[in-house]
């Protein structure tokens, strides 16, 4: 469901990051830390859907709010952060996003952020700290230089605020020490080591792990803790942004399958599918418009429950292990892999 709010303030954090402070509005207002918004946005004449995670933790008081870093040629990140202001409206979804936190009894927790892979994280550790007085947060945080870590003076403030129980810990990967010393800053890009040093000292903690940033950030953390005896349970990753070529691929010979979806709007409806697109994709290109929402297997609005036949989902960061099992799928990333498949939504 889309829903306008107003933009109350926009924070500069960074040359690149901005933050928009968004209106209260009950429709965003309940919102877990780690969460994000679909931000439906009209550019050229299209709509065009990115998701913004929440930097802001309710639980502290703070306005709902995102962060944003632009990317060079960033059709979204560049539109918001030079054609919007405050005072201006935009339309969103409802919070979205598995990538969050219960909480209850103290824990040791390890954070793993790459550039603005740290916004989700941000809200997750401001939540942790202030709901469970016991616990405490390690972030390593990788950038390649210091003036592109996002939230550099509120981590900083963080860290004196709760001492004993928060650190901090910078990795730069393109920037010389030079003359000032700084303890909590590493010239280096984080490696294999650093974790074996953290999972030594708190290993009989069964630390809790999060994990947010590039794609080579996360396939090192994940591999480097599974290797030192984390498993599968104890480490939780959000893809920064999404997987490239996710709707389309070319490496298997040109193939259709008979798709047949049941209560879409309460009648059942067929297409023909491409073997090398994603089964959205097909229903787009023969203009079925089905639900959907972010495209990149992150938001699980295309979620339905597979029948009969196979499909292969390329990603999956939306639907927990259970789903999977129980049958769904996401239609965003799924390729079809049989003659006929049957699905249905509910």
């Amino acid at each position: 469901m889309k829903t306008r709010v107003k933009i109350e303030r926009i924070i500069q954090e960074t040359r690149e990051a901005y933050t928009l402070v968004l209106e209260n509005a009950p429709s965003i207002a309940q919102y877990l830390p780690g969460q994000f918004l679909n931000f439906f946005l009209q550019i050229n004449g299209q709509e065009v859907v990115r998701q913004y995670s929440f930097s802001s933790s309710s639980f502290i008081g703070e306005p709902p709010s995102v962060t944003i870093k632009k990317v060079a040629g960033g059709l979204a990140s560049n539109f918001i952060g030079e054609q919007l202001r405050a005072g201006d409206e935009v339309s969103v979804s409802s919070p979205n996003g598995r990538f969050t936190t219960t909480f209850g009894v103290a824990r040791r927790v390890l954070m793993v952020a790459g550039g603005s892979g740290v916004t989700p994280l941000y809200a997750m550790m401001k939540s942790i700290l202030a709901q469970e007085p016991e616990s405490q947060v390690t972030l390593l945080y990788a950038n390649r230089s210091s003036e592109s870590i996002i939230f550099k003076k509120e981590l900083d403030h963080l860290e004196r605020k709760y001492t004993g129980r928060l650190e901090v810990r910078h990795f730069l990967s393109a920037e010389d020490a030079g003359l000032e010393k700084q303890e909590n800053t590493v010239f280096r890009k984080l490696n294999r080591f650093d974790f074996q040093k953290y999972v030594d000292a708190y290993w009989k903690e069964n630390p809790e792990v999060f994990i947010c940033g590039p794609e080579a950030l996360m396939n090192l953390s994940v591999e480097s803790l599974t290797i030192l005896g984390l498993s599968a349970d104890q480490i939780k990753m959000e893809a920064f942004s999404g997987m490239p070529g996710i709707e389309s691929r070319d490496d298997k010979p040109e193939a259709y399958t008979q798709v047949e979806i049941k209560d879409f709007n309460g009648e059942p409806i067929t297409f023909m599918a491409e073997s090398n697109q994603s089964v959205l994709k097909s229903a787009l290109d023969a203009g079925i418009r089905l639900p959907h929402s972010c495209k990149e297997s992150m938001c699980g609005a295309c979620k339905v429950r597979l029948v009969f036949g196979q499909l292969n989902m390329k990603t999956n960061y939306a639907l927990p292990d259970d789903e999977v099992e129980q049958g769904y799928v996401l239609l965003c990333s799924g390729f079809p892999q049989s003659e006929k498949l049957v699905l249905q939504y509910g």
